[in-house]
């Protein structure tokens, strides 16, 4: 959690750009059996290297089944903020809720044409590791991607998961000539899936500020204060109108409830 003086909505703005997939890793490395599991897991450890493109690419030896118990093929640090970390989750951790699943063709199928990784915009981390298709997750600003690559890096339709709405035929036509409209779609314009519900950012900022307040130790009234504002709670705290005791409880309650296993909806 943040210092106490940070310790307010403002501090949490940023995080309202996060794609749902970046809101599901701020919940679970907040969660202590993680943190536990991380500390734990020592042995299996992804080796990082930077390649000449800038990307970065993660090697395991073997399965880490300890962070295979959260969904993950490893578990990054958890200091880590979903800025900057990358995690890589197992497929079959993504429930249906996907953001957006994309259809797309593999090239020499149907005429379609490669879509190179190396073309589009975000910073690209690789993940090799041993039973399982390689792993690529693109992270720009408001969206991550984690997509499931095959021998030479063409894309497995069956496995891409976008955190938006987008066809990935019209990202393959022209050679991508169309990247510019797809930055457009990745900052959330021409979107057409909601979030799950009560997964609005905002919602999920609220929830975020509950657990963090629980975590340290807060009264309700205090994480209250700093989630609504001390002059409203003050005047609503025990039977107002706006039920800011209930509402609180309720956001610790869901922000507790994300961190455990509801993280798991969100992706």
């Amino acid at each position: 959690m943040p210092g106490r003086r940070r310790f307010t909505a403002n501090a949490y703005d940023r995080l309202l750009s996060l794609p749902c997939s970046g809101w599901a890793w701020e919940f679970k490395r907040r969660d202590p059996a993680l943190q536990f599991a991380h500390r734990c897991a020592g042995a299996v450890i992804a080796r990082a290297a930077k390649r000449a493109d800038g990307s970065t690419i993660y090697r395991l030896t073997q399965r880490c089944h300890v962070a295979e118990q959260f969904g993950l093929h490893f578990i990054p640090d958890p200091a880590l903020s979903a800025f900057d970390a990358a995690p890589f989750w197992l497929p079959e951790a993504m429930s249906a809720r996907f953001d957006a699943a994309v259809d797309a063709q593999v090239s020499g199928i149907n005429g379609a044409t490669r879509l190179n990784w190396a073309d589009l915009p975000g910073e690209k981390f690789f993940l090799v590791a041993p039973g399982r298709r390689d792993k690529l997750v693109i992270r720009a600003r408001s969206y991550m991607a984690q997509i499931a690559l095959d021998g030479d890096g063409a894309l497995i339709p069956q496995s891409a998961r976008f955190s938006l709405q987008l066809g990935a035929d019209r990202l393959a036509a022209e050679s991508l000539r169309h990247l510019e409209e797809f930055a457009r779609a990745c900052r959330g314009l021409a979107t057409h899936r909601k979030p799950p519900r009560g997964a609005s950012p905002e919602k999920l900022r609220d929830a975020l500020m509950a657990l963090d307040g629980a975590l340290a130790g807060l009264s309700r009234r205090q994480t209250a204060e700093a989630i609504f504002g001390a002059d409203r709670v003050k005047d609503d705290w025990e039977n107002g109108i706006n039920s800011y005791k209930q509402r609180t409880k309720r956001l610790v309650d869901k922000g507790l409830a994300l961190m455990t296993s509801g993280y798991r909806r969100l992706l």
